[in-house]
């Protein structure tokens, strides 16, 4: 028998050159954490943000 598996909610990693999304990532919080390392090193003038994701 395993363990039971415990949801977590997924959090959404959004790239924003001003006011336009360029890039919308949903995974798992661990996941998404590291995306957003990621994506703040390769775009270091632009806005990341990391959210839970809203009705997912």
């Amino acid at each position: 028998m395993s363990a039971p598996v415990t949801e977590q909610p997924l959090h959404r990693v959004c790239v924003w050159f001003g006011a336009h999304l360029i890039i919308d990532h949903v995974s798992d919080p661990a996941y998404a954490a590291r995306f957003e390392d990621v994506m703040r090193r390769r775009f270091a003038s632009l806005q990341v943000t990391n959210e839970e994701a809203a009705g997912q």
